[in-house]
């Protein structure tokens, strides 16, 4: 059971949160205390210490950012909620952060609160940076992805992944230094992330990365050769936009 501390600021938000918790989530989650503010969930945090935060992006008197800026060590998990799609959701996103959008749904709840046991990771502070950074720059796109290993977290440059290969319900990611970084997820969830940086998905098992090709072979079916010395086949379905986007660079 997760000892968790809720802060939001919305009284119907909160209201409805707390309902979900208590009824549809009361042996996994020990809720500890509901704060309304920035203020109240430092506090709460270091009175309670949680292993789970469930955290509103916007609060009356900072934002979530600013409050975990403020917090140390930050030796919980988190999982954000906002009301819309906020411009942080990308910052998120980068940084293998859970979220949820309100009004948040039982399933969603559940299915949130079921990652949070699977994969206890409390939040690092080079997430927190990057989320910090990101949120302040807007619109720019983030130059670093943050990896989920077995071992951890990895920080690494986007433009130095090559390709990612999906090995069912894992993706191993090939840097261009030869590193192989496995992944504790689907390649589809990589891809939702990495396909504005110019990758694209060749077939059904290999993204690879458009400036990290060597040779496009139009024989045997057409296929690519990476700059890591590999050979990826084109699939026919996809050869059409693949060439679209090839000709481009």
């Amino acid at each position: 059971m997760l000892n968790t501390v809720l802060i939001e600021d919305s009284d119907d938000a909160a209201e409805k949160l707390t309902f979900l918790l208590t009824r549809y989530c009361a042996d996994k989650i020990n809720l500890l205390k509901l704060a309304s503010s920035g203020a109240e969930g430092i506090e709460a945090i270091r009175t309670h210490r949680p292993e789970l935060v469930f955290l509103d992006i916007e609060l009356g008197d900072m934002t979530a950012f600013e409050m975990l800026e403020r917090i140390d060590p930050v030796d919980f998990q988190v999982i954000f909620t906002t009301s819309f799609d906020h411009y942080a959701i990308k910052a998120i996103r980068y940084s293998a952060v859970d979220y949820l959008q309100k009004p948040v749904g039982r399933e969603e709840l559940l299915a949130a609160i079921q990652r949070a046991e699977n994969n206890p990771m409390r939040l690092a502070r080079e997430q927190i940076n990057q989320m910090t950074q990101q949120v302040h720059a807007k619109t720019q796109l983030p130059d670093k992805i943050a990896l989920t290993t077995a071992d951890g977290l990895v920080f690494k440059k986007i433009a130095d992944i090559i390709r990612c290969e999906s090995e069912r319900m894992y993706t191993n990611v090939i840097m261009s230094n030869h590193e192989k970084i496995v992944v504790s997820k689907p390649m589809g969830q990589l891809e939702d992330i990495l396909h504005v940086h110019d990758f694209f998905r060749v077939h059904n098992s290999h993204l690879i990365n458009m400036r990290h090709i060597r040779q496009f072979v139009r024989t045997d079916g057409g296929y690519v050769v990476m700059e890591d010395g590999a050979s990826v086949s084109v699939a026919r379905n996809r050869k059409e936009d693949f060439l679209d986007m090839f000709s481009r660079f």
